[in-house]
């Protein structure tokens, strides 16, 4: 069995003077000694402006959709890496993505409809099958026309795209939930926030009883110490003392799974030692530098009835809002200050372990690193 560790990432320090100006927009790591331990401490820099998304970023495979929401005479628009695509089903009844921008006017494809696989301009009638081509050009001859299309695939009950330049690696991650739970939720949001900085609050659980005191954090008591135990080189660990495994998967995805008693109630010392579970999946696709859609998957293993309950789509829909409201205006809060050159990551202590570690490993492929951290 691979041994946990709570490694020294970040040693505790005892006094501290904290800085919180910078003039850099990009993020970095440093070293800062540390009175107390003599060891190097990890440091990290996440201020100013946004920067441009590197190409790296992009050669992953993106979950962008749930498959349910696409009916083969709908189409989906979507943003990714500040580009407008558009997603619709071919008349082979597979997803394709495409510009969201006629070749022949620039209109919007979104704006028209999907007719016998191809997604129709409503300016002129133009017409794009899934792979690009332009394959209809009512009251002219038809020329030549392709339009940008990216690889597009479907897999357990997800529509994944591959945005990057290099060619798409030949598997996809699996995101299902463990065996024996079943899927009750299934919600897209558009937020105003960088997907990274939503990314930070995912992979953080020392917050919910401070910020949601009015959700499923509510009457939680402060515990003394909060631990994240990991594997030295995992992005993946359990909290301690809260009965919750948590697993960031790149390049967007965290993956946690709760142990519960009742609705907002938690027992145990680990999800093993807890009789009922609830699983979550969320996907931040990075649509601009201040905008992420959260995709949210919400699976349990218990009360299966629930499922056949009408309206409680809108239950679930609405317990979600309830609790990512109280995270997001303290995020949207954040995200200005770090327009303004604070730094948002300036004082990290050891309960920050899996947000230290995927800023580390986004910073790895930003600077085009070949191998990348915690890859193992």
């Amino acid at each position: 069995m691979e041994e946990l560790v709570n490694d020294r990432l970040l040693q505790e320090r005892s006094t501290v003077e904290s800085e919180c100006t910078s003039s850099s927009a990009s993020t970095s790591t440093g070293l800062l000694d540390t009175p107390k331990s003599k060891q190097p401490r990890r440091t990290l820099n996440v201020s100013g402006p946004v920067k441009d998304y590197s190409s790296r970023l992009k050669n992953f495979w993106y979950p962008v959709a749930f498959s349910a929401d696409l009916k083969d005479d709908t189409m989906l628009p979507i943003d990714c890496f500040e580009q407008s695509w558009v997603i619709f089903r071919g008349a082979d009844g597979k997803p394709g993505c495409v510009r969201n921008t006629c070749a022949h006017r620039a209109c919007p494809l979104d704006l028209g409809s999907v007719n016998e696989g191809r997604i129709q301009c409503p300016y002129h009638g133009w017409e794009y099958s899934t792979d690009g081509k332009c394959e209809k050009m009512p009251s002219t001859r038809l020329l030549n026309v392709k339009i940008k299309a990216l690889p597009c695939f479907e897999q357990e009950g997800m529509i994944w795209i591959w945005p990057g330049n290099d060619p798409p690696a030949a598997t996809l991650p699996s995101l299902l939930p463990p065996s024996g739970f079943q899927i009750h939720a299934e919600i897209v949001m558009e937020l105003p926030v960088e997907h990274g900085l939503l990314l930070d609050n995912l992979l953080d659980l020392a917050h919910a009883p401070f910020t949601h005191t009015s959700t499923f954090a509510k009457g939680w008591s402060v515990p003394s110490l909060v631990k994240f135990l990991t594997p030295a080189s995992g992005l993946q660990g359990y909290w301690d003392p809260y009965p919750i495994d948590m697993e960031f998967r790149p390049p967007c995805m965290v993956l946690s799974t709760i142990g519960i008693s009742k609705p907002g109630k938690l027992e145990g010392q680990s999800t093993k030692q807890c009789s009922t579970h609830l699983h979550q999946l969320h996907v931040c696709l990075p649509a601009s530098r201040q905008k992420t859609r959260l995709l949210y998957r919400m699976s349990l293993d218990f009360a299966p009835l629930l499922k056949h309950i009408p309206f409680m789509q809108y239950v679930w829909r609405h317990f979600a809002e309830q609790v990512l409201n109280e995270d997001l205006r303290l995020v949207l809060g954040q995200q200005d200050r770090m327009l303004n050159g604070a730094n948002i990551w300036n004082l990290p202590v050891s309960y920050d372990k899996l947000g230290v570690r995927y800023r580390i490993w986004r910073d790895a492929v930003d600077s085009g690193e070949k191998e990348l951290p915690f890859s193992k």
